[in-house]
């Protein structure tokens, strides 16, 4: 059955949660929920690279923490950033909460995220309730946050309220980063969402338009982060580039233009 833009539908099921089709096009597969844009795409000979631009403007967060050992990613889909960090961090240990058990088990039969490795543990259940339980338990601290918690209506709305970032606050180390996809053409919701991790963050944050698309990343540090200081990341910036692949002179030089004018004002 072929379904969007030509592609080859290779999985389609529903369950109370909604509609999973995996989808593939030459070497790309891509995980929908019903709707025509992409929730997660990878190659199929390169399962661990970061396949679309939403995705690496995420990881620009390494930018900030250069050596993440725990991180906790809230939202799984197919695992891209998983996939991504395990490959590059082998040191790296992974937390990852997801609200729906079939997106887990897709993911592990279509999108190669491991089942059994010790350094990654998927937990099923609500983002919003995962990281309150971790905060209050107070013995877990991560050196990044990744949330990228969408299905086909928009953002999970627990995922926004204000006391999901204060533990996403309290449950980052002292250089920890939160980054997280947001939707940018919802401007009233895109604003309000901003509005809340300022709060929680002490106004400890930047955003990352991704080129040609709805998305806008935010990233949100416990650390200050002065223009100064994002101007000194060019002399590391090309070397990390080598490594991973992910447009990271490209990110840090959109960070330095967008955000020049908050942290000024913010921080100067």
């Amino acid at each position: 059955m072929r379904l969007y833009y030509d592609g080859l539908v290779v999985h389609q099921a529903q369950s109370d949660d909604g509609v999973i089709e995996v989808v593939d096009l030459g070497d790309t597969r891509s995980l929908h929920f019903g709707t025509f844009p992409r929730q997660s795409s990878m190659s199929l000979r390169t399962p661990h690279t970061l396949e679309l631009s939403y995705t690496e403007a995420m990881m620009a967060c390494l930018l900030l923490n250069t050596n993440p050992e725990r991180v906790l990613v809230v939202g799984l889909g197919g695992g891209s950033l998983v996939k991504f960090l395990l490959h590059h961090y082998p040191e790296c240990h992974i937390d990852v909460i997801e609200y729906r058990q079939d997106v887990v088990d897709v993911a592990h039969a279509y999108f190669h995220v491991p089942k059994n490795d010790p350094r990654l543990n998927i937990h099923v259940g609500d983002g919003y309730l995962f990281v309150q339980e971790r905060y209050y338990q107070a013995d877990a601290n991560y050196d990044l946050l990744l949330v990228d918690a969408y299905d086909h209506v928009g953002m999970a709305a627990s995922v926004g309220v204000q006391a999901f970032f204060d533990a996403c606050a309290g449950l980052l180390t002292s250089v920890g980063v939160m980054s997280i996809n947001l939707w940018g053409s919802d401007k009233p919701l895109f604003n309000q969402t901003m509005s809340r991790i300022n709060q929680s963050f002490e106004g400890r944050s930047m955003v990352l338009p991704v080129k040609d698309k709805g998305n806008v990343i935010g990233l949100a540090m416990m650390q200050t982060v002065t223009n100064a200081a994002l101007k000194k990341l060019k002399n590391t910036v090309d070397m990390q580039e080598l490594e991973l692949n992910i447009n990271l002179p490209k990110s840090l030089h959109n960070l330095i233009r967008q955000n020049r004018s908050i942290i000024n004002r913010l921080f100067s």
